[in-house]
């Protein structure tokens, strides 16, 4: 048996953790049922194909995976071996998904079954030797195999010397305001206190608790809510595609005690006949992601659970430093909006948007949220400028715009910048403009989000056009075309219009554009 002699980093509290869950199952899907001690078992075997495939220790380890239970224990053998686990986007085409494999100086590329022509190409596009392991069992011309691998018999020394606390563990890839990627950098100790500070924001979460999730692992939700429940040492399950139905099916099948969905997804869960099944093990629901509307509170609370949380969340900061409002907060104190107050170990503060980080606002003033707390991100991967902008004395800028009302409760008003939150996932709306602008037909173009009550918001181009502008089919294929973008980046609208708002200082005005 492996033993640690403290927990001190999050591959400590994998390792304790998976123990003390033992035979009972830990990751769960339609295809697979791992149990405590076999997750352990995978993971270590995988952690020695790790080295075996030249990966070492401080090494980084790309996952192109949808959710599932073998992905679990993948990422969870980088972290508990000193490796940097960091999830790619599995919409994202072969071109871009290259460009971030280079970028990361990935050593090993773990996908899929169904996903392996998409690996190669990944591969071929990155321009450098990466090896592949494939979570299926039947691909010839992968290095190896998940299958393969936890058959082997594993040497326990593979894991060599144990992590540091400092030492990074996973990167989180989100987007940039200027379209670039953000390697969101998450130390061995910041993991670990997120999963400690889930037992706030999730729990208590007790042995026998469950979460159901369908994000995707790509999104920095995935590590947010499975860390927690790996800590409290409760179960994981694992939804492929969601459906309305399907989350319903499987929150009674599996007992699920937590349910996490974004607005989107509740709004349609509200619509499937919720009544029809059994959802008394639901002991919480959380709604984040994006601003729950007044209807949503009310129909979580009549129709499925008493006890809501409204969370306010980052990539950069996690469950330790995250702001939360209870169902007190939202029904008794007739607060449905807010954020809440900061949890134990976090701090908040309004600072003047493009002021220094001791420009704090007062109470009822607008600003930029900024937070501290022990689960922060130590920075920026491969950006030193970006790092020292948003991160100082342990505090960060999140971009945000809120206040502190007269009872310091935090209300989210919008962002700084231009990034846009479809159904859940954000969108860098400068990205678009810089694709757009490389168009023959296109002189000027806005991008902006516009409130959507199905996505929360809608991507929509308002352009100045150079000659006829094309229909819109045609520069939403072109956009997929020429400049390799998913589906979920293309526009929705495209608005021909005479000229684009400016500022006094003859700046683009966004707000003009968008829609109160």
């Amino acid at each position: 048996m492996i033993r640690t002699a403290s927990i001190e980093t999050l591959s400590d509290l994998f390792i304790r953790s998976a123990q003390w869950r033992g035979r009972d199952e830990l990751f769960v899907d339609d295809a697979d049922r791992i149990s405590g001690s076999d997750a352990l078992d995978q993971a270590c075997a995988l952690a020695q194909a790790f080295a075996e495939l030249g990966a070492q220790p401080g090494d980084v380890v790309a996952y192109l995976c949808r959710s599932s239970a073998r992905h679990a224990v993948a990422w969870f053998a980088s972290p508990l071996s000193g490796r940097i686990a960091a999830n790619l986007h599995v919409r994202e085409p072969a071109p871009r998904l290259g460009e971030m494999l280079a970028w990361l100086g990935a050593k090993v590329l773990v996908h899929d079954a169904d996903l392996a022509p998409l690996a190669r190409d990944a591969i071929m596009a990155a321009g450098t030797r990466i090896a592949r392991i494939s979570l299926g069992s039947d691909d010839e011309d992968a290095d190896d195999d998940y299958q393969s691998i936890v058959t082997r018999r594993v040497r326990y020394d593979v894991l060599g010397a144990p992590p540091q606390p400092s030492d990074i563990a996973a990167i989180v890839l989100s987007s940039g305001t200027t379209g670039q990627p953000k390697g969101i950098m998450h130390s061995q100790k910041s993991l670990l206190e997120a999963a400690k500070g889930g037992q706030v924001v999730m729990g208590p979460i007790p042995r026998d608790g469950a979460t159901l999730l369908y994000m995707q692992p790509s999104f920095a939700a995935w590590a947010i809510i499975v860390l927690p429940f790996v800590g409290a040492k409760a179960k994981v399950c694992f939804g492929q595609v969601f459906t309305p139905q399907a989350f319903l099916e499987t929150v009674q099948r599996e007992r699920i005690s937590m349910a996490p969905l974004v607005p989107t997804m509740w709004r349609m869960v509200f619509d499937a006949q919720p009544e029809k099944y059994d959802l008394s093990s639901l002991t919480l629901v959380t709604i984040s992601g994006e601003p729950p509307a007044p209807s949503d509170v009310a129909q979580l609370h009549g129709k499925f659970c008493k006890n809501i949380s409204c969370i306010y969340l980052s990539g950069e900061a996690f469950t330790a430093s995250a702001v939360m409002a209870t169902t007190r907060d939202i029904m008794a104190r007739g607060k449905i909006g807010t954020s809440g107050r900061p949890v134990l170990g976090c701090d908040v503060k309004i600072l003047s948007a493009g002021g220094s980080f001791d420009d704090e606002m007062p109470n009822g003033e607008e600003g930029e949220i900024a937070v501290s707390g022990p689960s922060l991100a130590v920075g920026y991967w491969k950006d030193e400028a970006l790092t020292h902008a948003k991160f100082r004395d342990r505090w960060w800028r999140s971009g945000d715009l809120g206040r502190l009302d007269a009872d310091n409760d935090l209300w989210v008003t919008g962002r700084i910048d231009n990034v846009i939150n479809t159904g859940g996932i954000k969108v860098s709306g400068e990205e678009i403009e810089h694709a757009l602008l490389a168009h023959p037909a296109v002189a000027q173009c806005a991008v902006v989000g516009q409130p959507d009550a199905a996505m929360g918001q809608r991507i929509e181009a308002f352009i100045v056009a150079r000659s006829p502008l094309p229909a819109a089919e045609e520069l939403g294929a072109w956009l997929r075309r020429e400049h390799h973008f998913a589906g979920y980046k293309v526009p929705k609208r495209f608005h021909a219009v005479e000229a684009l708002p400016t500022g006094p200082t003859g700046k683009l005005y966004r707000r003009a554009l968008r829609a109160e």
